[in-house]
């Protein structure tokens, strides 16, 4: 296996790998310049974390990587905030780790992801192969929620009964090998619609036999933020029929992909739940219906909802968090004459917002979080984007908090409006601290971090 080893946020990084250039440009081709949205598609076989809602039109302009061939002896590759695993073909794997983290150590992104999913155990931690599974443990819990708000899996069993409540079409041979001479009982069939299905099966054996691993009582109980504790108990309730030594069975009947029309979210769940079963490894091919071609994180939204578990320690109640992913806390940006709104917009965070007519008029103050650098200066479109936010709330306090390195300057920056001087921004860099020891040491500097950014957001 011929690795490409990347940074997020890094330019013109420079590869090579032990095959021909053309095969590489190939299979580097099949992928670059293509956005997460454009990879969430089934015939790609990524999964992509946080998943997107069909329904959403979520632009996502942030492409996986880009390839420069203006010098083929050398070609340069340049990444975004997208981090991960890609496998491009059966010889070439793609991993792009934080720019944070050191060597093969993914400590940041592990970071990141358990205090969203709420887990906490120590993981491989590197970027080798096997490191996949980790990401798997994480991720189970959060795409069997995302299934089951379309509530259990339904669909129609052939069931064979040899008893004396006849409800279908009674089998001839099967009856006389049975219950002749008669002992009261009719051998019969019938097809029922049902949750004890095939779905539920396979996913009743993955939340089983992640409670056998060392890490499964975090990864299964530890998400008390979420329903996972509910919807386990669900999937329990709906597969009575459940017996350990039909685990190769039902692997055997979740092999083809779920195209219900309904059900979309399980299918997501079904390439996980093979996976960490199958013990598969990232794969690549068109004939195999289980593989999985790679795992991508959108490190933005990674940093944003991982500022939401940092930002609610200190202000509360009072945090309002719009996630444009999933529609919750959707504001307008104007509004016409015939008093329909338009230009959704979409907040990182709002401080004390005062809600009127079911829209949240002004607000304290606003929070952006930014993954991708800004180590020398802010863009333009990112401080319009914030005035905006800071007009149209009437709000007196903007903070943009960005990841910067600890070699980096440290120290807050304030900007303050030329016309106005009520009116502040204040850039606030999170230190990503760096550690050459274990993860549990790691975790105990990211928590002097957050309180040391925590102190900084200091509202007017």
């Amino acid at each position: 296996m011929n690795f490409i080893s990347l940074k997020d946020n890094t330019l013109n990084q420079e590869f090579s790998v032990g095959k021909p250039f053309d095969s590489v440009r190939k299979a580097l081709d099949s992928v670059a310049g293509k956005n997460l949205k454009s990879l969430a598609d089934k015939d790609f076989k990524f999964i992509i974390y946080p998943p997107f809602l069909k329904e959403l039109d979520v632009k996502c302009s942030d492409v996986i990587f880009d390839v420069d061939y203006s010098d083929l002896s050398k070609p340069k590759i340049t990444t975004g905030n997208i981090m991960g695993f890609v496998c491009l073909d059966d010889d070439i794997r793609v991993n792009i780790t934080s720019r944070f983290d050191s060597g093969n150590k993914n400590y940041f992104l592990h970071y990141m992801l358990q205090r969203i999913c709420n887990v906490v155990y120590t993981p491989q931690t590197d970027a080798g192969d096997d490191s996949f599974f980790d990401f798997l443990y994480y991720l189970f819990p959060n795409f069997l929620n995302e299934a089951l708000k379309q509530g259990v899996f339904r669909a129609y069993v052939n069931r064979v009964y040899n008893d004396a409540n006849v409800r279908g079409p009674i089998d001839v041979s099967r009856h006389v090998r049975y219950n002749i001479p008669f002992n009261g009982k009719i051998a019969y069939h019938t097809r029922e619609y049902t949750t004890d299905n095939y779905v539920t099966q396979l996913v009743r054996h993955t939340i089983e036999y992640i409670r056998l691993l060392s890490c499964g009582k975090s990864v299964l109980d530890g998400n008390v933020s979420s329903k996972t504790s509910d919807n386990i108990r669900a999937i329990d309730f709906a597969t009575p029929t459940y017996n350990r030594k039909d685990r190769q069975y039902v692997i055997s009947k979740n092999l083809r992909p779920i195209t219900h029309p309904y059900y979309t979210a399980y299918e997501p769940l079904r390439r996980i739940c093979l996976a960490i079963l199958m013990h598969n490894k990232l794969s690549y091919g068109e004939n195999s219906t289980s593989q999985i071609n790679g795992i991508l994180f959108d490190g933005a939204c990674l940093w944003e909802e991982y500022l939401n578990t940092v930002l609610v320690n200190k202000f509360k109640d009072s945090l309002i968090h719009p996630n444009n992913r999933t529609g919750f806390g959707v504001q307008y940006l104007f509004k016409d004459d015939g008093c329909q709104k338009i230009r959704r917009i979409y907040p990182d965070f709002l401080i004390d917002g005062n809600v009127k007519d079911g829209m949240i008029d002004s607000a304290t103050a606003i929070i952006d979080a930014k993954y991708k650098r800004l180590d020398e200066k802010i863009d333009r479109d990112d401080v319009f984007q914030i005035l905006a936010y800071l007009f149209r709330f009437k709000s007196k306090q903007g903070f943009l908090i960005h990841p910067v390195e600890c070699c980096k300057a440290c120290e807050p920056k304030n900007m303050t409006l030329y016309n106005d001087d009520s009116v502040k921004l204040t850039i606030v860099p999170f230190v990503v601290p760096k550690t050459s020891g274990s993860f549990e040491e790691f975790c105990v500097a990211m928590k002097n971090a957050e309180e040391k950014m925590q102190e900084k957001l200091k509202l007017i």
